[in-house]
């Protein structure tokens, strides 16, 4: 678990369910590794970051080439990344996960509030260096370089739902959330009487409900004291976890692994 990150049993539910995909399937001399390994390759060059996962060292760890790590790694990125849409979708209003999620804001809340089964937030996700072009653009507020990534998930289980890659870090997430699938196509997605939650830092919209602001120089009523702090039991996001939540997302737009309860 401390290599890949997973449990086994959702090692084994992630292999049971690309083994027989035609990407491991060849008819050279050379028999490719088996699939566990090179899902194994896979979870590991995932779950790490920089000089701890150099392909040298995944290459000693597994007994294999660095070009193996290399086929390994990309074997299984089109697998799963082919299960996407699949993985990656909006519920359906009278499905399952939409019910649980309308049921958890409910209890977290009121019941007038159940309609808010959708939140976003948004992160920068380190780069290793400045990059060749425009990397000025890539230069964030935390004096890092950094891509930035807006994910909407369902707030009960943490299933990804939707997400927005490629801004630079140094993008505004209100700018970024408009290249989700939600912004623009919210009068589609979204069920009458249905919203998305989200941190002040994204527009207020009658699909999009976000917590006061304090205003400049003065002080928030107690009825706005009162309704951020309610907002904030349904919808919070600690930015170290939020890093984690959408670390597969960053590396390989993979969120398959992720919605199948990847554990970090």
């Amino acid at each position: 678990r401390q290599k890949l990150r997973v449990n086994p049993e959702i090692f084994d539910d992630i292999l049971n369910y690309i083994s027989d995909h035609p990407i491991f399937q060849n008819q050279s001399n050379n028999p490719q590794l088996p699939v566990s390994i090179q899902l194994a390759i896979f979870l590991n060059r995932a779950g790490h970051y920089g000089n701890a996962i150099t392909l040298e060292d995944v290459a000693q760890w597994a007994g294999v080439s660095v070009g193996s790590v290399v086929n390994c790694t990309n074997r299984v990125m089109i697998a799963v990344l082919d299960a996407h849409d699949q993985f990656v979708c909006f519920p359906a209003d009278n499905s399952e996960d939409a019910d649980l999620a309308r049921k958890f804001a409910e209890s977290c809340t009121c019941p007038e509030w159940k309609g808010g089964f959708l939140a976003i937030d948004g992160s920068t996700m380190d780069l290793f260096t400045k990059p060749g072009y425009y990397g000025e653009t890539f230069f964030d507020r935390k004096s890092k370089y950094s891509l930035g990534c807006q994910a909407v998930i369902l707030p009960h289980n943490l299933l990804i739902v939707d997400y927005a890659l490629g801004h630079p870090g140094s993008v505004h997430d209100a700018f970024a959330f408009r290249s989700t699938r939600l912004y623009e196509d919210h009068a589609d997605l979204l069920p009458d009487g249905h919203w998305v939650w989200a941190d002040s830092a994204y527009p207020l919209e009658p699909w999009c409900i976000a917590p006061f602001k304090k205003p400049h120089n003065g002080r928030l009523t107690k009825n706005q004291k009162t309704f951020n702090y309610h907002l904030s039991k349904v919808f919070f996001f600690e930015g170290p976890y939020f890093n984690k939540l959408i670390l597969f997302t960053y590396l390989f737009r993979s969120v398959f692994v992720l919605n199948t309860h990847l554990l970090f």
